[in-house]
This record gives structure tokens, C-alpha cells and sequence, in this order.
């Protein structure tokens, strides 16, 4: 299993619906997500920084599959209206412990 993260910026005034917005996640979104292979995926917030967090076997392979999904699509444009710029690099992972 691999574990990826990144780092986002929410929009200046943008926060609120950001958080609203993830307490809604679409079901349809998870079930693609899930479909495609990702796990165990957590989103955390402060102030306007956000770090994305989730596991997959092949996470540039899961991400392929979930990108060409309608839902995710839809998703991602929502998402643009509220963050600064909705693509980062993802953090190589150097420490891990169970």
C-alpha cells in the first residue's frame, strides 16, 4: 500500500464553503473513489491550508481511472471555484510507522 498527500490553499473568503462542501462529499464521488482503489483518504484543514491524505496499491493508476470519471470532473471544477490552484505535487512520503 502506498500513501500519498498533498498540500492545497483554499481561496481568500472561500473557507466555509470548502468545509461545507466536505461534509457533503457527493456519495457518488466516494463510490468512484473506492471503485478505482483509493483508501483510507482524509482531508484536514487550518486557517486556509489543506493537506490531503489517502492510501492506494497504485495511486497514479487509481488517480488515471478516478480523472476520466464524470463525477470527479464535476467535482474538480466545484473544487477550482474554491482553491487557488486544485493541482499540487503529492509529498514523497519519508518516515511512516503502524
Amino acid at each position: 500500500m502506498q500513501r500519498r498527500a498533498w498540500l492545497l490553499r483554499v481561496k481568500e473568503g472561500k473557507v466555509e464553503e470548502y468545509r461545507r462542501a466536505h461534509a457533503n462529499v457527493w456519495p457518488e464521488l466516494v463510490q468512484a473513489a473506492r471503485k478505482v482503489g483509493l483508501q483510507n483518504h482524509s482531508t484536514f484543514i487550518s486557517g486556509g491550508t489543506v493537506i490531503e491524505y489517502l492510501e492506494a496499491e497504485n495511486p497514479e493508476a487509481a488517480f488515471s481511472q478516478l480523472l476520466s470519471t464524470d463525477v470527479k470532473q464535476r467535482w474538480d471544477k466545484a473544487m477550482s471555484e474554491l482553491l487557488e490552484s486544485p493541482d499540487s505535487p503529492s509529498f514523497e512520503e519519508v518516515f511512516h510507522f503502524d
